[in-house]
C-alpha cells in the first residue's frame, strides 16, 4: 500500500492528478520545496553550467515516513535517521518553462539485491548555532549500490553536512527564524514563503558500462510546504484541489447581499460560494444547485430557502443606497 500511495503523490506533482484520499490514510508525507537555482554543475544541464546569469526554477519533492525512522547516530551534531526517506524527486525548468531535468529515486524501485541507505539529517537548536545556518539545516539522501548501478541523490536545506558548497553561494536565511516548528520527535519543517539556502546533488553510475554523471545545483528555496502548495490555505494541496483559489468568506454572499448561510467547505476543496460562482448569476442554475444541495443533505431546508431569497435579491435587485 505504501508504494501505491508514494507513486500517487509523486504522480500528482507530474500530472496534477487528484490523490487526496489516500494521503490521509498513509503515514507517509510529502514535502515540496520550490525556488531558484543560481549555480549548476549537473552534466545533464549542458547549456547551464557554472554561475547562472538567468535563474532556473526547481521543485524538489521529498516523500518520507517518520514512523519508519530509526535513529542512526552517524553524525556528532543534530539528529539523523535511517529508513524515513522513501523517495526524492528533482525537477528543473528553464525560464521558458521547458523541463530540463527530472529524476526520481524511490527505494521501492531499487533492485532487491541493492545495498540501500535512506538517510535524513537535521541540525537545530544549540547544535545549529555554531553552523553557517543557525536557523537549522535538513538533508535527505538515498544511496543505492548494486552490481548494475550506483545512485546517490541528496536534497539539502541550509548547510551541507558533506561540504558540497562548490558553487560558493552565500548561506541565506530570510523570512523565518527557525527551519523547524517541532523537534520533539522526528523534526517538522516550517511551512511558508521564505528564502533558504538549497542544494541538490546527483551521482548516478552504470556499473556495467562505466557511464555516469555527477554534479549538483545550488540556489535558494522560496517556498516549503507539506503535501504540495495550498494557495487558498484550505488544507487541500493545489494539485488535489478542485478550487485552488476558493472563496473562503465565512458566509455565502450573492453579489452585495450576504445570505448569512455558512460557506461550507467540501472534500474536493471547493466551498459553497465556489459552487454558486459556477452558475455565473444564472437563476435557473442557482436554483437547481440549491435543490441538489438540499436533496443530498449538504444544506438544510431552512438554509435552502434563505439562499433562494438571497440569490434573487443579490443578483437581480439593486443594491440599497
Amino acid at each position: 500500500m505504501r508504494t501505491t500511495i508514494r507513486r500517487a503523490l509523486l504522480g500528482s506533482v507530474l500530472m496534477g492528478s487528484v490523490t487526496a484520499a489516500p494521503m490521509a490514510l498513509a503515514a507517509e508525507e510529502m514535502i515540496q520545496i520550490k525556488g531558484e537555482l543560481l549555480f549548476s554543475s549537473l552534466p545533464a544541464l549542458v547549456d547551464h553550467q557554472g554561475p547562472l546569469s538567468q535563474p532556473l526554477i526547481f521543485t524538489a519533492t521529498v516523500v518520507q515516513d517518520p514512523e519508519q525512522a530509526v535513529p542512526a547516530g552517524f553524525f556528532s551534531l543534530g539528529a539523523d535517521y535511517l529508513n524515513a526517506a522513501q523517495a526524492l524527486r528533482m525537477e528543473i525548468t528553464g525560464p521558458d518553462g521547458d523541463v530540463l531535468y527530472d529524476r526520481t529515486v524511490d527505494v521501492d524501485d531499487l533492485p532487491v539485491a541493492a545495498d540501500v541507505d535512506a538517510l535524513s539529517w537535521f541540525l537545530f537548536s544549540s547544535d545549529a548555532q555554531g553552523s553557517d545556518e543557525p536557523a537549522g539545516s535538513a538533508l535527505w539522501a538515498i544511496i543505492s549500490a548494486s552490481e548494475e548501478q550506483f545512485i546517490r541523490r541528496e536534497i539539502t536545506l541550509g548547510q551541507s553536512i558533506f561540504n558540497r558548497n562548490l558553487g560558493g553561494l552565500a548561506e541565506i536565511t530570510a523570512g523565518v527564524s527557525s527551519l523547524f516548528t517541532d523537534t520533539s520527535g522526528y523534526p517538522v519543517l516550517a511551512e511558508g514563503n521564505y528564502n533558504y539556502t538549497f542544494l541538490y546533488y546527483d551521482n548516478t553510475i552504470d556499473n556495467i558500462t562505466g557511464a555516469g554523471d555527477m554534479g549538483m545545483v545550488q540556489g535558494y528555496a522560496t517556498r516549503v510546504s507539506y503535501g504540495g502548495d495550498d494557495a487558498d490555505a484550505d488544507g487541500i494541496a493545489d494539485d488535489a484541489d478542485s478550487c485552488p483559489a476558493s472563496d473562503t468568506r465565512s458566509t455565502v454572499v450573492f453579489d452585495w447581499n450576504d445570505s448569512g448561510v455558512t460557506n461550507y467547505a467540501f472534500a474536493n476543496g471547493c466551498t459553497l460560494s465556489d459552487e454558486f460562482a459556477r452558475c455565473n448569476t444564472a437563476a435557473n442554475c442557482t436554483m437547481k444547485l440549491i435543490n441538489q444541495l438540499n436533496d443530498d443533505g449538504s444544506i438544510s431546508l431552512e438554509e435552502a430557502n434563505v439562499l433562494r431569497n438571497a440569490s434573487q435579491v443579490g443578483y437581480h435587485s439593486h443594491r440599497p443606497r
